[in-house]
């Protein structure tokens, strides 16, 4: 659903420079899109190179080339654990870095050592690495599930698993909760662990038992050394009302159908990428808490798996 691209500052700046590249690349990248910038190497750095590459540029180019700029960064996937060598280029810097942790793709100007991960600008639109999934659907099982939406799991540094039926006493949604953390955990590869994972739901049971269940059934399927915190919502009169579900990140989020609760085999979850207006409002709901009120303090647990 989210996929993580390493691109050439210089190839960046390409874009902005060309009208008809920059109208095609502009769509294709930021909040709300299906591909989002690596933040390779570190930001300072990137941003230091791109700005080296568009020295010289014209007024005209200068306004796209900036617009571009700030969409990008907008959003950025995290990584950490790469060295970057200075010595050498930034493409031999990514390929590199790709062995260690893979990219979805590699955007360069050029790809002089046939490199398979790497797209140049004659190969990348043509290239089934650029292909990206916006609506999908899989068998309502914990672990199909989680494969589905592995590549928000495994790029998000922040993670909200929004579903106003979410009861820990119920097996079935514990399930998906403990596949989509251990997936989670095992392909961080260079990602640092998200510093904040949230699972939003409803007040609909006595408070009491949703605490003493959340902390009875929770900690043996979260990650040692991950931490969850569970808010509850109430819905204002009024207001909007809390029925959809969603898995929202600090890249971008998809609404899914029916819930984040597994089935019966036959059963299909369904996910669609939010785009920008959407995802917005969702996250101004929900994150930014300006639809509902929180019914009372969240809930922390730690994990022990």
């Amino acid at each position: 659903m989210i996929y993580e691209y390493a691109i050439e500052p210089t190839l960046a700046v390409a874009w902005g420079k060309s009208q008809s590249e920059f109208e095609y690349y502009y769509e294709k990248f930021g909040l709300g899109q299906s591909k989002i910038m690596s933040e390779f190497p570190k930001f300072k750095n990137w941003r230091k190179q791109f700005k080296q590459a568009a020295a010289g540029a014209q007024d005209f180019e200068l306004q796209r080339i900036t617009a571009l700029f700030n969409l990008l960064v907008e959003r950025r996937i995290i990584r950490e654990g790469f060295t970057y060598d200075g010595t050498t280029s930034w493409l031999e810097n990514a390929e590199t870095e790709n062995d260690r942790c893979p990219f979805q793709a590699i955007l360069s100007s050029e790809n002089p050592r046939k490199h398979k991960s790497v797209l140049s600008q004659t190969s990348v639109k043509s290239s089934n690495l650029w292909k990206t999934v916006e609506q999908d659907y899989c068998p309502r099982m914990s672990e199909n599930m989680a494969q589905l939406v592995l590549p928000i799991l495994s790029n998000c540094s922040r993670l909200y698993l929004i579903d106003p039926h979410f009861g820990p006493e119920n097996p079935r949604h514990r399930r998906p909760i403990e596949a989509f953390l251990k997936c989670m955990a095992n392909n961080r590869f260079g990602k640092p662990l998200p510093d904040c994972i949230e699972i939003h739901t409803s007040d609909k049971a006595a408070f009491e038992f949703f605490k003493d269940t959340c902390q009875e059934k929770l900690p043996a399927l979260i990650p040692s050394g991950y931490r969850v915190k569970l808010k509850r919502w109430i819905a204002r009169p009024g207001g909007e009302k809390f029925h959809q579900r969603f898995i929202l990140s600090d890249i971008g989020g998809v609404e899914v159908d029916p819930g984040l609760d597994d089935g019966n085999e036959g059963e299909s979850f369904k996910v669609m990428l939010l785009k920008r207006k959407m995802f917005e409002k969702h996250w101004q709901d929900f994150i930014a808490a300006h639809a509902f009120d929180l019914a009372e303090a969240p809930l922390e647990i730690f994990g022990k798996a």
